[in-house]
């Protein structure tokens, strides 16, 4: 009698340990992406003016090497996504990190910016490339897209897993809506977009994700629908 209330006992907390684990895991790692965020911000705090303007003019001659280099991008959820190479962005992209040091040091994940999403309560990190690296820490900037630091004749489309189980990413992607605000946080600047709209797409359907002449857009891209990767859900925002 008491093996078999010892075996219910332990049945019940095996139970117990399923049913939460994913929420505690899901609110540690939110506590960790957090802390990234933190730690970028502050350590921008730290970085003198002149080398941040130098960091961002860096990343604004990318954008213009994009723009008039305009390769399309490929889809980052796609097997065996090889994106192209700009070479005239290759310093920028090997550092990474806007807050990287002269020599490329980081004590962050190598965070390039922000991405601030009040509406789904987000605030998590950008990294250069939607590696598969780049996506299990964060959000990933598509390589063929603008470099987020806004200005006009850029794009930059924001990749993100649609939740990894015990991360929530982009899982509620779907209930934004046009009028929606969402900011991206660089070096020394806000940048507010304001949603225009979404669409669902096909996986090779990227001519929307193109730079358009005069515009500053960014667009958050994510697969559709949840728990599959058959299309892709994405949100167009317009600099205010």
């Amino acid at each position: 009698m008491n093996k078999k209330k010892g075996f219910i006992v332990i049945l019940f907390a095996v139970g117990v340990i399923v049913v939460i684990y994913p929420h505690v895991a899901q609110f540690i790692n939110n506590q960790i992406q957090h802390t990234y965020v933190d730690h970028f911000h502050a350590e921008a705090e730290t970085i003198p003016a002149t080398l941040k303007l130098e960091k961002i003019k860096e990343a604004r001659e990318c954008n213009t090497a994009i723009f008039r280099n305009d390769d399309g991008l490929s889809d980052p959820f796609t097997e065996g996504y090889n994106p192209l190479e700009n070479t005239k962005c290759s310093q920028v992209l090997k550092e990474g990190s806007l807050t990287a040091d002269t020599k490329g040091n980081t004590t962050n994940i190598d965070t390039f910016a922000t991405l601030e999403i009040p509406k789904l309560g987000l605030h998590i990190p950008i990294l250069l490339g939607a590696s598969d690296y780049a996506l299990s820490q964060g959000i990933g900037q598509v390589e063929g897209s603008s470099l987020p630091v806004g200005g006009p004749n850029t794009h930059t489309v924001l990749a993100g897993h649609r939740g990894m189980g015990t991360k929530e990413m982009f899982r509620n992607l779907d209930e934004l809506q046009p009028g929606d605000v969402f900011y991206i946080h660089t070096l020394d600047e806000r940048l507010v977009y304001k949603v225009e709209g979404s669409a669902v797409i096909l996986p090779h359907e990227t001519d929307s994700l193109r730079v358009k002449e005069g515009k500053d857009l960014a667009t958050l891209l994510t697969c559709h629908p949840y728990r599959s990767n058959t299309h892709r859900l994405v949100v167009y925002g317009v600099r205010r």
